[in-house]
């Protein structure tokens, strides 16, 4: 009885995730924007820079990249 009410709470906790099984989605990869609705776009300049070493892929392909927090002189002067 014990085993049933927690399988059945474990299965209450799992989340349906849909994802594209060709692993892109055209018309974001080729603007590099993700269309969502009901959300503008950031008009002042990013604090954040992303840079990876490939814009496509493969499937098994490891692509790399790196993180950097660009940051202003106000920011370090306080």
């Amino acid at each position: 009885m014990h085993v049933a009410i927690l399988l059945l709470l474990c299965v209450c906790c799992v989340r349906r995730v849909t994802a594209y099984p060709d692993g892109q989605v055209e018309d974001s990869c080729q603007s590099m924007n993700p269309n969502h609705t009901d959300f503008k776009s950031q008009i002042s300049s990013s604090l954040y820079k992303v840079s990876v070493n490939s814009t496509t892929f493969t499937p098994g392909q490891t692509i790399t990249g790196e993180g950097r927090v660009l940051c202003s002189e106000w920011m370090l002067s306080e």
